[in-house]
């Protein structure tokens, strides 16, 4: 049996939401898959594949999972890699996106003002040459306190309340879909690297 490891850094639970999906969908499908948080920091060594998925907030992946892929980029590579972003809202700036650019859909231009988070994780993901970057929508509830001085400030503003509709925006048909697609490729008997 494959095993897989589901990393995930959430600050308000709605990404960690989809890694938890994300391993339950690939155990349904006879797949070994575990699922932590990035912040604990685990090895991808005794793993055949990895899932990696961060929120993004203001353009960037949560600290947690940039960490974790300055940190493992060596280990992840010559191993089947999957990356995943939540965040984008319904009526972000993020929301329309180029569907050859996964990356714009929440990490924002390849180039110029709001670039440096992308920039970041794509430097990173060269380092091991993930298979796929999906990004998912990302659920917003107002009343979850902010745990950041940028969330503050950013719900300060009056207009925040236009730009970030409350609400849980997941997919959870197209996360399935996207996990089964994983669980299909990581079954086959050819070498994975």
């Amino acid at each position: 049996m494959r095993r897989v490891l589901v990393v995930h850094a959430s600050r308000h639970g709605g990404t960690a939401g989809i890694a938890e999906k994300i391993g339950a969908v690939l155990r349904a499908d006879g797949v070994d898959a575990v699922v932590e948080p990035a912040a604990r920091m685990p090895d991808p060594s005794d793993f055949d594949a990895c899932v990696i998925g961060a929120g993004v907030y203001m353009g960037s992946w949560v600290k947690d999972g940039v960490d974790y892929l300055e940190r493992y980029a060596p280990r992840l590579a010559g191993r089947p890699v999957w990356l995943f972003s939540s965040g984008p809202l319904p009526g972000s700036s993020k929301e329309a996106v180029d569907a050859d650019d996964p990356y714009e859909g929440a990490l924002g231009p390849a180039e110029g003002p709001g670039s440096g988070g992308r920039k970041k994780v794509e430097a990173l993901s060269a380092l091991f040459g993930p298979r796929e970057h999906h990004v998912f929508q990302g659920a917003y509830d107002p009343k979850d306190p902010p745990k950041t001085i940028s969330e503050r400030l950013v719900r300060l503003m009056p207009a925040s309340k236009d730009i970030l509709p409350p609400g849980d925006f997941r997919d959870w048909d197209a996360i399935a879909a996207w996990a089964h697609r994983i669980a299909s490729e990581v079954a086959q008997p050819v070498p994975l690297g």
